[in-house]
């Protein structure tokens, strides 16, 4: 379906339980339960482990065209790996920014604790 804006012409998506009602009662029922969710960290640097250890996949929504490609964590990997958020199946932006801002603490602490470590060496 396509939608006249101001920017031009955008494909939308039509939600799927309206397009397709039993193929979305069948996705919601057939969902994975159960998701082995890890405690959510107690460090700034637990996070930056963490998310070193986070795959990360190149993919294409289905309303994108097929030369959009997108870089990042699937929501069941990212709630596997910090627990953070009310569902596996997608990730708030609220915990993708304080991920992102932990791991750039932890990295800060470690860039300070390495120049002391340099500036200790030198003298």
């Amino acid at each position: 379906m396509w939608v006249d804006t101001r920017r031009g012409r955008v494909r939308a998506r039509t939600a799927a339980r309206t397009r397709h009602p039993l193929a979305w009662f069948h996705s919601v029922l057939t969902r994975k339960r159960g998701v082995a969710v890890q405690t959510p960290p107690a460090s700034a640097g637990e996070v930056l482990e963490r998310l070193a250890e986070m795959p990360l996949s190149v993919w294409t929504y289905g309303f994108d065209h097929e030369s959009v490609r997108h870089l990042g964590p699937m929501a069941q990997d990212f709630a596997t790996a910090f627990g953070l958020g009310s569902h596996d199946r997608r990730i708030a932006m609220v915990d993708a920014n304080g991920v992102c801002m932990a791991s750039i603490q932890a990295l800060y602490r470690r860039v300070i604790a390495l120049e002391a470590e340099v500036e200790r060496l030198r003298r």
